[in-house]
């Protein structure tokens, strides 16, 4: 079977960088620091969310159970993306609510995404330049599992300050940017992953 060419740009690569370098961390060491991370960015959507009714939702099991997998799949989607160096249904089991007015819906939609967006940047940036180190054979795949990663974990900080628990809304403005967001990460992957290495062969 026929090695692909970003494997073969590796090996000469590093067979041409062959001297003493400073170790990478381990997968599971970056992985607890971009957790540790994460988890400061859970709290502040639980200390600043607009969320009022946070205390009930907290005893709801099917809340829970929503967040719970909107993190671990961030967990895991990290992991493999370190390596290489489903939240969506239980949304949709969300009450659903007639729209009242287009411009609300579009209004605090837009508000979630960005916020999504905003939780993402610096999760995203960090486990993007962990993930650099770490030379990805699959320069594209290792890009969108990053984005995977880090908007999991920043829909799941949403979910817990937007007081807002529709169907429609949940599917559309938390939902969405999250397979968005990773395939334009796995874009960004296969252009700047594989142009660093190409810079550094």
């Amino acid at each position: 079977m026929a090695t692909p060419p970003s494997h073969e740009r590796l090996v000469a690569r590093l067979i041409a960088d062959a001297r003493p370098v400073r170790p990478l961390w381990s997968p599971h060491a970056r992985l607890a620091l971009w957790l540790a991370l994460e988890t400061l960015t859970i709290g502040f959507a639980v200390e600043f969310g607009l969320r009022q009714d946070l205390g009930d939702h907290l005893h709801q099991p099917l809340f829970l159970l929503e967040v719970g997998a909107l993190i671990a799949a961030g967990v895991m989607a990290a992991a493999v993306a370190l390596r290489v160096a489903a939240a969506v249904v239980l949304a949709s089991l969300e009450p659903a609510a007639r729209i009242r007015s287009v411009w609300g819906f579009v209004a605090h939609g837009a508000q979630c995404v960005v916020s999504i967006l905003a939780f993402s940047v610096l999760p995203w940036t960090a486990l993007f330049l962990a993930v650099r180190r770490g030379a990805p054979l699959d320069a594209s795949l290792a890009g969108a599992y990053v984005g995977a990663a880090a908007l999991l974990f920043a829909a799941a900080a949403v979910r817990i300050a937007c007081p807002i628990d529709e169907e429609l809304h949940v599917l559309t403005w938390h939902t969405l940017p999250i397979a968005m967001g990773a395939a334009l990460s796995g874009v960004a992957g296969a252009r700047w992953l594989e142009r660093w290495q190409r810079a550094s062969d």
